[in-house]
């Protein structure tokens, strides 16, 4: 009789891995390019995903349609008139504005750090230690789960800059490029479930709006540094590299990268090893002083020092959103040494950040409709009504990991569903934490399948959404049941 376990792993089998290993044997050729297949060679995996871009739109255009029909839910359920629902718009629409550049400030300092010469250096000297696809692939997940659980932007940069790296210097031992892309973004959604997740963050932060629905701060010992999650972060961290290996095709269906990325990837590493070895003699005065490592160390330092002194003094505990952003300034200053370099990895980093500066506002204006209108009471009762004490904190991951295909943003997201999940759970007796906890694990699944976040990483590795997606639906399906066991066997935490 053949086990739930193993009746997972054949249905996975039949949907994705026999139709993409058919797909790999016919065309070696092009792997690396975005042109879709012809329509009678087209899996499963190209239909889902052609699915996804052709019915769910850009996440702009989500979160209007979301205003749209939280409007007409107020106006059906509260006794707030069209009139009163504009102004409970207007009310909320700035209350992310700090939260917003708090973020903007993260994700571009954690892109700044990753993005500095020692540390790349560094992680590929780590990852040059292995010598089979197997081992170095395993290395390489590794490493870019618990970058990527320090700061979720460092992680994605690290994924992309590692992993083309080893894809051109470990060419030729075996190692599978969709699996190595694949891997590299399964570890970096997973694992962003640690200190850096904006709603932990934002819990522990003095001032943040939503301290009155969180009754009081939450330090990040109780939420990402809690025993709980620390416990299923580091199972996941463990296993899924492991079973990422295990899918490693054998030998004489490995494709590894194509010529025209390997030829790509090594021109931008020599021009970006020219530009480090320029001779700053026949530079003027200004521009010397522009790669000088003086003044940027002297500030970095400093500020790192006071970091150190700040945990000493006060603890883990203490730390929120400001000291994080303050932290990773001075490391980044130290990390660059010059305001050159600083300054152009800036520049990079900025264009992650579209998102944030803009839909903030959206989601605030949203978070305004729900709580001044009393519509967070409504759906907080709807939600108590198909929850026990056992079952609520999986039920918010699993409607979490449901609204993220849709809404993949967890701190946008995450303004909109405190108002009634953080109450709902208080009157099941479940802490404001541990509803955290299932938000914050909930949140990072459906990106495995979304390609919302995965098309700049497909773009930057020149292969195709559909190439990854059988391994990274077998790691959301993993991780689904993963955290639900968790939450179901501990619906308090440990």
């Amino acid at each position: 009789m053949i086990g739930q376990p193993s009746i997972v792993r054949l249905s996975l089998y039949f949907i994705f891995w026999k139709e993409y290993e058919m797909a790999s044997i016919s065309s070696d050729e092009g792997r690396g390019s975005a042109s879709p297949l012809p329509p009678g060679k087209r899996t499963f995996s190209d239909k889902f995903t052609e699915w996804s871009l052709n019915w769910v739109p850009d996440s702009l255009v989500f979160v209007i349609f979301l205003t749209i029909v939280v409007f007409l839910a107020a106006l059906a359920l509260t006794d707030h008139g069209p009139l009163e629902l504009l102004d409970d718009y207007a009310k909320g629409f700035w209350v992310l504005l700090t939260f917003a550049m708090q973020l903007t400030v993260m994700m571009i300092t954690g892109f700044v750090v990753a993005d500095s010469k020692l540390v790349k250096a560094g992680l590929i000297r780590l990852a040059n230690l292995t010598s089979t696809a197997k081992s170095t692939l395993i290395m390489f997940c590794f490493i870019v789960g618990i970058v990527s659980w320090l700061h979720w932007a460092a992680g994605l940069m690290v994924g992309i800059v590692l992993g083309k790296e080893l894809a051109i210097r470990k060419r030729g031992i075996g190692l599978h490029y969709p699996l190595l892309v694949a891997g590299a973004y399964a570890m970096v959604m997973i694992m962003a479930n640690g200190p850096s997740q904006s709603a932990p963050l934002l819990a522990a932060t003095p001032g943040n709006f939503l301290e009155d629905t969180l009754g009081s701060l939450i330090p990040l010992t109780e939420t990402a540094l809690s025993p709980f999650l620390l416990c299923l972060v580091a199972f996941e961290l463990v296993t899924i590299p492991l079973i990422l290996a295990y899918l490693m095709p054998a030998r004489d269906r490995v494709v590894e990268i194509s010529e025209e990325a390997y030829q790509e990837f090594t021109a931008a590493s020599s021009a970006a090893a020219a530009a480090h070895n320029e001779d700053i003699s026949k530079l003027r005065p200004a521009e010397r002083w522009e790669r000088s490592r003086v003044l940027l160390t002297i500030l970095g330092t400093g500020i790192l020092i006071w970091i150190l002194r700040f945990l000493y003094m006060n603890g883990l505990g203490k730390i929120d959103l400001n000291i994080i952003n303050f932290a990773l300034f001075g490391l980044a200053m130290v990390l660059h040494g010059t305001p050159r370099s600083f300054n152009a990895s800036v520049r990079q980093g900025v264009g992650t950040t579209t998102g944030v500066i803009m839909q903030f506002p959206l989601y605030a204006g949203i978070f305004g409709l729900i709580v001044y209108s009393g519509l967070s009471h409504v759906i907080t009762d709807w939600f108590m009504s198909i929850s026990t004490e056992r079952t609520y904190s999986w039920i918010v991951l699993v409607y979490t990991a449901f609204m993220d295909f849709f809404v993949p943003s967890g701190g946008s997201k995450f303004a909109i569903e405190a108002p009634f999940i953080i109450p709902a759970g208080r009157e099941m007796g479940i802490s404001a934490s541990h509803v955290i906890n299932a938000y914050s694990t909930g949140g990072q699944l459906a990106n495995l399948i979304q390609p919302f976040w995965a098309l700049p990483f497909m773009a930057a590795y020149k292969t195709r959404f559909q190439d990854i997606l059988p391994y990274t639906f077998m790691i959301f399906v993993y991780a689904l049941i993963v955290g639900s066991v968790a939450f179901l066997l501990f619906p308090h935490g440990m």
